[in-house]
């Protein structure tokens, strides 16, 4: 296959981002992007089922954990639509933190054909999502086609995007951990916690990456005191990366 054939039939592919963390949505878009594809960003499952019914699609990857209808229920509708306004057999691709095997099977029950694991790699993500269209030979031809500019990923200003983002995000997320430290609320905490780990993980904050995690697993648990614990250190986490990337 052509060079200008592969790149034409990738532009064609729409896929359909189901993401809450406003950051890993940015990157996700600038890796689909770069790839070639065409990409829209919505933040949660109600919202994907509006678009599938809106618009056509070829795939859809999809975040597990989201505020109002999650991936795993989305999903199930996509599944079991018998409205005629949504493709039921639509490849579903899982990006998610959870890493238990557990959660792999909730996916599969789900409906969804495949999981990727965040923080999202590129050339995984590029792969996977041929492999889902069935269509491994299109990923070989462009991979191997050296004259295809791959552009440097964090350059033209992105990575400042980025950053200008999670700084953004920062007091409404310590806002809202300090109310649920304050109410007690775990589910909160585990919500929060889950959705901004993701934007740790892309900007290599390791240590406010660790603190998080520890804090959706405490919550998870239901244990309030321990929860209320790693989201004090989580805030603390917070404050001195926001001092860093302010200097």
């Amino acid at each position: 296959m052509k060079q200008s054939a592969v790149k034409s039939e990738l532009v064609l592919t729409r896929i359909l981002v189901a993401e809450d963390d406003f950051v890993v949505q940015m990157v996700v878009k600038r890796m689909l992007e770069q790839a070639g594809f065409t990409a829209d960003l919505v933040s949660d499952g109600q919202e994907v089922i509006s678009a599938l019914e809106a618009q056509d699609y070829d795939l859809v990857l999809m975040d597990c954990l989201m505020p109002r209808m999650d991936g795993f229920e989305a999903s199930c509708v996509i599944r079991n639509t018998r409205s005629g306004r949504i493709n039921p057999g639509i490849p579903i691709i899982a990006m998610t933190g959870l890493s238990k095997e557990g959660d792999k099977r909730r996916c599969t029950d789900a409906g969804m054909n495949a999981v990727l694991q965040k923080p999202v790699d590129a050339n995984k993500l590029v792969a996977l999502i041929q492999q889902c269209l069935g269509k491994p030979e299109h990923l070989e031809s462009v991979s191997q086609q050296d004259e295809i500019p791959v552009p440097t990923f964090w350059e033209d200003g992105f990575l400042d995007n980025v950053i200008d983002e999670f700084l953004a995000e920062v007091p409404r997320v310590i806002n809202d951990l300090q109310q649920a430290i304050a109410q007690g609320d775990t589910a909160t905490l585990r919500s929060v916690s889950h959705r901004f780990r993701g934007a740790a993980d892309i900007l290599k904050a390791t240590a406010l990456s660790a603190r998080s995690r520890d804090l959706e697993q405490a919550a998870k648990d239901g244990d309030i005191q321990l929860s209320s614990d790693h989201a004090s250190e989580l805030i603390r986490e917070l404050q001195k990366l926001t001092s860093l990337l302010t200097e």
